[in-house]
């Protein structure tokens, strides 16, 4: 760890404005002339809120879309001159769910909207409900809409609840939301036996599922009882290609493409059981034909140990969350993760007693691969909190990258502390928790050698709101923009990394 003044940055912060009701930051948005588009929904769920700002952080316009009931919004683009959403109706009457489009060119937000596809509940009778919810812990507003890096593909996945056959629809679209085709798949497996991992699409428009398949009768006397297969779907075939834990256990693998294109499966493994992690585990696979390129169980390195523990120990972690996978410029793969856990305690009093529940955001874990897989280093930041409830913006942390360097932003107790062997730890005790007054805003900077260093941004106390370092949206190469609210004031602030 070195000094604390070797972080560049410049902060920028807007007035502080007023507003009735709580909101939640879905995304934010940079045009050409650096106008930022701040999206929000209202915390009921029953409004869309669009504002417009400069670079200086002078609101310029503003949009409010009001839901109806049974309605609602899962993602949003900006593209040029246009700026769009989309909306499901759940049709009782008709029994079926309506997607609808709705545009406008951004500078006067006159919104028309276009029906782009519809699905019977008779077949998808989960369908709604699903688009919602996420196993992350994170927001997920983009629903079940995915998109190309590039920008010029769209695909939405349709899972049915078939208790016979696991059943998909896939619908591909151009950025113009005309659709290109759409494909209905049957896989061999029970509804309950087969577990969606993740779909994305590609640039070229080809779209990849990957599920974890479990085998009932697996006759392999270690690791998981189960398989991954992933799937490639285009216009006109469907290939797929079975991947092996081999005597492993690997609970959840993240999908993604890497700098060259080709897949990239990601996750952590143990020899222990689903809920433990002993280290880091990579699939790398030939996006043409889906062969298999390189396959790495990587340990935990030594020094990762040390970073968690103090002293070298021979014990597998637990509880272990993705937070991010970025890559570098030469390709290295950088991943950051999260332990997080929920436990609930039962209070015992003179009328009987109540339920709490706390929400428990620990330790953060980095780690870089090189381009073919390979672990070439793991680092443990201690961190411990704790709150009641799941979205208090004092908790976890967010994830920037810039000149070949990770960033991590978060809220942490004030007294936070170093420790031996260049170890910190952000902690806070049952003495002290975590609130307004006794946090600050932090930044930590991790170089190529996984050294890092930090950096005080702001003393909570002194701030009339609480900016939300769990969601930090990277609206440029350098440019990060938080957003902040106290009860009736919100505020938006942006860090630029020099």
């Amino acid at each position: 760890m070195k000094a604390q003044e070797t972080i560049d940055i410049d902060i920028v912060k807007s007035k502080v404005f007023k507003e009735k009701k709580e909101s939640v930051l879905n995304t934010i948005f940079k045009d050409k002339n650096n106008n930022l588009y701040v999206i929000r929904t209202l915390e009921n769920g029953k409004s869309l809120l669009i504002d417009v700002f400069t670079k200086d952080f002078e609101k310029i316009n503003s949009y409010e879309h009001k839901l109806k009931k049974r309605h609602q919004i899962s993602g949003g683009f900006l593209d040029g001159n246009k700026i769009g959403f989309i909306e499901y109706y759940r049709n009782k009457k008709e029994d079926k769910v309506e997607a609808f489009l709705h545009t406008s060119n951004k500078d006067n937000f006159e919104f028309v909207s276009r029906k782009i596809f519809e699905v019977g509940i008779d077949s998808y009778p989960t369908f709604f409900e699903s688009l919602f919810s996420s196993s992350k812990i994170d927001r997920n507003f983009k629903g079940n809409m995915s998109f190309s890096k590039s920008g010029n593909y769209y695909v939405f996945n349709i899972d049915s609840f078939d208790k016979k056959n696991e059943k998909h629809t896939i619908l591909v679209f151009d950025k113009e939301f005309n659709k290109l085709w759409e494909k209905d798949f049957q896989l061999p497996y029970e509804d309950r036996k087969f577990q969606l991992q993740d779909v994305i699409v590609s640039n070229e428009g080809e779209v990849f599922v990957l599920g974890k398949v479990i085998i009932k009768k697996k006759k392999k006397k270690k690791g998981g009882k189960y398989n991954y297969e992933l799937f490639k779907l285009t216009k006109d075939k469907v290939m797929s290609s079975k991947i092996s834990v081999e005597e492993h256990f690997v609970a959840t693998l993240e999908l993604d493409f890497d700098t060259k294109g080709n897949v990239s499966l990601i996750g952590f493994y143990s020899n222990k059981n689903d809920f433990q992690f002993k280290g880091v585990c990579s699939f790398l696979i030939n996006s043409e034909n889906l062969e298999k390129t390189n396959t790495y169980f990587s340990p935990f390195t030594e020094q990762f140990i040390t970073d968690k523990y103090g002293k070298k120990k021979d014990k597998e972690l637990s509880n272990v969350t993705f937070k991010n996978v970025s890559y570098d410029n030469d390709g290295n793969m950088i991943i950051t993760a999260e332990e997080f856990f929920i436990t609930t305690n039962y209070v015992y009093t003179q009328y009987g007693g109540y339920t709490t529940t706390s929400y428990n955001f620990d330790d953060i874990m980095v780690l870089k691969l090189n381009k073919e897989g390979k672990l070439i280093w793991a680092r443990n930041i201690n961190k411990a909190q704790t709150s009641g409830y799941f979205s208090d913006p004092l908790m976890s942390f967010g994830t920037a990258q810039y000149n070949n360097h990770e960033y991590l932003i978060l809220n942490a107790h004030k007294n936070m502390g170093e420790l031996s062997g260049g170890r910190i730890k952000f902690r806070e005790s049952f003495l002290w928790k975590a609130t307004k007054r006794n946090t600050n805003l932090y930044m930590v900077k991790i170089d190529d050698d996984g050294d890092f260093i930090y950096k005080t941004i702001l003393h909570n106390k002194n701030e009339e709101t609480i900016f939300n370092c769990r969601y930090v949206e990277q609206v440029s190469e350098n440019e990060l923009i938080l957003y902040g609210q106290k009860k009736k004031k919100k505020q938006l602030i942006k860090i630029t990394i020099n």
